[in-house]
């Protein structure tokens, strides 16, 4: 096994454990886990950001991993479990964009940071109305959209660690 992909295993274990740790955790109703997913896209493999976050979506499935503590199959495919499905999709666009655009970190970051805003609220938000049977106006103003804000902010800091975490893994 080459010693770079090595690393992107540990990485990959680290950052599902990351999730774990503070996936529980919430900020104005954004679990942390989504700027560790976040941080995952930007500075890991396709394949490896994919692997962590379904490590920590599995590892959800028995321990109180998700946000506010919660925990099961009943959480994971209910009313929100759309933002938790979207993670490995937002870490899998990111890191791919990434990889692909190389040579331009900060327009990779930047649109991988974009196109996954849209995949994590839409994604969620859809599946919310789903499941719920609500129409989207109430889906929206049963504050879904709050979030936006601090999902910024989480792209933010992940744009910014990522540099110096990507660095640190070649």
């Amino acid at each position: 096994m080459k010693n770079k992909t090595l690393r992107q295993i540990l990485g990959a274990l680290v950052m599902a454990f990351a999730c774990m740790l503070f996936g529980p955790y919430q900020i104005a109703g954004v679990s942390a886990a989504v700027a560790v997913v976040l941080l995952a896209g930007v500075s890991m493999e396709p394949l490896f950001a994919v692997l962590s976050v379904g490590l920590y979506l599995v590892a959800g499935l028995w321990l109180p991993v998700y946000p506010g503590m919660n925990a099961g199959a009943d959480y994971l495919f209910g009313a929100s479990g759309g933002f938790l499905l979207s993670l490995m999709f937002c870490a899998l666009v990111l890191s791919a964009l990434n990889k692909g655009l190389r040579g331009h970190p900060f327009l990779s970051v930047f649109i991988g940071l974009c196109a996954s805003f849209v995949l994590y609220f839409g994604t969620g938000i859809l599946w919310n109305v789903i499941r719920t049977g609500n129409d989207l106006v109430s889906v929206l103003s049963a504050g879904w959209v709050t979030p936006c804000l601090l999902f910024g902010m989480d792209a933010l800091l992940a744009f910014f660690a990522s540099r110096t975490l990507y660095k640190a893994m070649k």
